[in-house]
């Protein structure tokens, strides 16, 4: 396994700008196609990474666990509001959604209760049990090897704000915004919606939302808008490639970690089929 130290010394300084790592040479050894490629490397490369089986089967033990202390329910996949990637943990955002729910980080639907209902008074003895049960699930199917590829998805994210690709895909959208008369526009899509359209103050991205924010015509028109611009403007693609050629160069940078790194994963993987098996 991969230690963070290793992680941290190998991945030093390496963005996609590094002049002895082709990107192009660490796709073609992986077969990472970004032309069909619909998630970054970290992510089609290593479909463990991030797997939501995991969080489902660690609950599936606590529950076991915890028999005769608190009911404890696991949530299977596919159980969060699909308004979010289960993986990348990312909000969605198309013309579909603005339409139904405006921007919708300023009114995010109730998800399922958590696995203790939040009526649940947790006593200490609750705490103590958990904590227990969670050392015991850390034992039985060992640490996530996530480090090396966290710092990977880290290096592909620091390359967007300064590519090119992604810069003129924000002049793009700025420019298919201007008929919807945002006053406010700021300089990037991430910073919708501005105060002007929302009614909101405070920081960029629309301010603090408040408990049952009522969605109006005006936020739906321009979030509908803003979705359609994105689209047109190539916004969400020129991301994924900027993150995918950083995420590559530093992949380059540390193949042998890299290649460890799935290894673990592979290997990791089976303990969380093992308990989904069964107690699933």
């Amino acid at each position: 396994m991969v230690t963070g130290l290793l992680v941290a010394t190998t991945l030093s300084g390496c963005t996609a700008g590094d002049d002895d790592v082709d990107p192009r040479e660490t796709a073609t050894r992986y077969g990472y196609d970004e032309t069909s490629a619909t998630l970054s490397p970290v992510y089609e490369l290593v479909p463990e990474f991030k797997d939501p089986r995991d969080g489902y089967a660690r609950d599936l033990l606590a529950q076991q666990c915890l028999q005769g202390v608190v009911e404890y329910l696991p949530l299977p996949p596919g159980s969060e509001p699909l308004l979010f990637d289960e993986r990348t943990g990312q909000l969605r955002f198309d013309e579909q959604i603005a339409q139904e729910w405006g921007y919708p980080h300023l009114r995010l639907p109730t998800g399922p209760d958590t696995a203790v209902p939040d009526d649940v008074e947790i006593t200490s003895a609750m705490h103590d049990a958990m904590v227990t049960c969670g050392q015991e699930a850390d034992e039985r199917l060992g640490l996530v090897p996530h480090d090396y590829l966290t710092a990977v998805e880290a290096a592909g994210w620091e390359t967007v704000d300064q590519d090119e690709g992604v810069q003129e895909s924000i002049a793009a959208w700025r420019a298919c915004m201007e008929p919807a008369g945002v006053v406010d526009l700021p300089t990037s899509p991430l910073e919708m919606p501005s105060p002007s359209v929302t009614g909101l103050t405070g920081d960029a991205g629309g301010g603090t939302p408040e408990p049952g924010l009522p969605l109006s015509e005006r936020e739906r028109e321009v979030a509908v808008t803003d979705a359609r611009c994105r689209s047109e403007a190539g916004y969400d693609d020129a991301i994924l490639q900027a993150r995918a050629q950083g995420e590559l160069a530093a992949i380059g940078q540390d193949s042998a970690g890299f290649d460890a790194t799935r290894r673990a994963y592979a290997e990791y993987e089976k303990g969380i089929d093992a308990v989904i098996d069964e107690l699933g």
